[in-house]
């Protein structure tokens, strides 16, 4: 794995949980869903920042296009439609709406989700794959506004299921700053294990633009960050993350550090609105 790849992977991610591939056989989520540090063997490359560049129009209220090598796409109604990797041609997913909220994801590599709602959050979320058969069975509950739990029946190795329990804190601005997971070895809450926690810190003041939880799946109405988070801590080492701005506030370009790489230079993400 090349150092930029393992770069991105380090970077954060916004989404509640990541899925593995789509045969029975895949490899669980290792914890939250969230990638970790993990302990590369070489430092990660120098990106030089830009220089003159024009800042993009935008505002509080422009719609975020693409964040990194993740790429957004609305309807006229300013509603997701599809997310794609420019590095990935097997990730992201299209959205599929009944009346005004997403029915169904459908994925690249040809899985796809079906929404449970009550009122307007989802309370239930099933994925399945090859023939109709279900590989993870995810149960939400809410504070308000907030997510903070998340049971998971991941079916990828035991046709009984294997049970994972994620809950989430965050501070008085709706920042999440704490996500606890525990896995099962069997599909029952006496035999779960101890937590994996990653934390983040350092908030700005400054929007988050991203208006929602995804990575490799889109959890409507929930957003677990108001502002932008200047580290994220698995336990393995820090990630520090600058940003520079547009004049609207907006971020336009985050720079990742590792802390287990105090020399090496920065790795930079551009947003696109």
């Amino acid at each position: 794995m090349s150092a930029k790849r393992l770069f991105l992977i380090a970077g954060l991610s916004l989404s509640v949980i990541t899925f593995s591939s789509c045969t029975k056989e895949e490899v669980l989520p290792a914890s939250t869903g969230i990638p970790t540090t993990g302990n590369p063997s070489t430092p990660p490359p120098v990106t030089p920042p830009p220089t003159n560049q024009t800042p993009p129009p935008v505002s509080n209220s422009s719609m975020l296009k693409q964040m990194g090598t993740r790429v957004f796409k609305y309807d006229t109604q300013n509603r997701l439609t599809e997310v794609d990797y420019t590095d990935q041609i097997t990730l992201g997913y299209t959205v599929v709406y009944e009346g005004d909220k997403p029915a169904k994801l459908i994925f690249k590599n040809g899985n796809y989700l079906l929404y449970t709602y009550s009122g307007d959050k989802v309370v239930e979320a099933v994925r399945y794959y090859r023939e109709n058969k279900v590989n993870y069975r995810y149960t939400f509950a809410y504070t308000g506004d907030k997510l903070v739990k998340m049971t998971t029946l991941s079916y990828a190795t035991s046709d009984e299921g294997r049970l994972g329990i994620t809950e989430y804190k965050y501070n008085a601005s709706g920042n999440m700053t704490e996500l606890a997971t525990s896995w099962s070895t069997s599909n029952r809450i006496q035999d779960l294990g101890p937590a994996s926690i990653i934390r983040w810190g350092s908030f700005d003041s400054n929007p988050n633009p991203v208006p929602f939880a995804e990575s490799s799946y889109y959890l409507p109405g929930v957003k677990l960050f108001s502002n932008n988070p200047g580290f994220r801590d698995a336990g393995s080492g820090k990630e520090f993350y600058t940003y520079a701005y547009h004049s609207s506030g907006m971020p336009v370009e985050r720079s990742t550090r590792l802390e287990a790489y105090p020399g090496a230079g920065p790795f930079i993400e551009r947003y696109a609105y």
